[in-house]
């Protein structure tokens, strides 16, 4: 083999060769294009995941913030409601009075404990009826009474406030969750 044949020899291997490391490096480089664009669609799928993820999570967010707001706004309306109906509900006290006339009078009195009673308020309305069951007693109006009674004993160590304005005081806690409840049955 001469210099020409092995110089020529040589030239092929080395174009072999070369070719060889083109096509392996183009194999390599195909190789991680598609790693890299694999990687890229786990990257965007795991982006959309957390964007999904996040808008949910801003969702349940503003939503749980809504029905908060929504709640409250309902118990400040429920809380305004029921203040208006305590006044008018104590509005109609003198008209009850007036329904239920001597008897009323007559009753709360009964409920007192026996005893001797220095001075009774009852409506001005009422100061003759009230002077004829105590007589023993200072009778005096108050205007601020719509019906009943305020009696203090002899020794002054017991005051007894039987009006209907107390009564309403007592019983409003179990007559405005009824009165509630009908309220909401009718809103539509």
């Amino acid at each position: 083999m001469g210099h020409r044949e092995l110089l020529e020899k040589l030239r092929r291997e080395g174009d072999d060769q070369a070719e060889s490391f083109r096509r392996a490096a183009e194999l390599e480089a195909t190789e991680l294009r598609a790693a890299a664009a694999d990687r890229l669609r786990e990257l965007e799928a795991a982006y959309d995941l957390r964007c999904r993820q996040l808008c949910e999570g801003n969702r349940r967010d503003i939503m749980a913030e809504a029905e908060h707001t929504a709640a409250l706004t309902c118990l400040r309306a429920e809380a305004r409601l029921a203040a208006r109906l305590r006044q008018r509900a104590a509005a109609q006290l003198p008209a009850l009075r007036i329904r239920l006339g001597a008897d009323l009078l007559g009753k709360l009195a009964a409920e007192l404990p026996e005893e001797e009673w220095r001075e009774v308020r009852v409506h001005p309305d009422d100061v003759a009826m009230a002077a004829h069951r105590f007589p023993g007693a200072a009778v005096s109006p108050d205007s601020t009474i719509s019906g009943g009674l305020v009696a203090v004993s002899g020794d002054g160590t017991l005051e007894v406030v039987n009006t209907l304005e107390t009564r309403l005081e007592r019983a409003w806690p179990d007559l405005l969750p009824q009165i509630m409840d009908d309220v909401r049955r009718e809103r539509p």
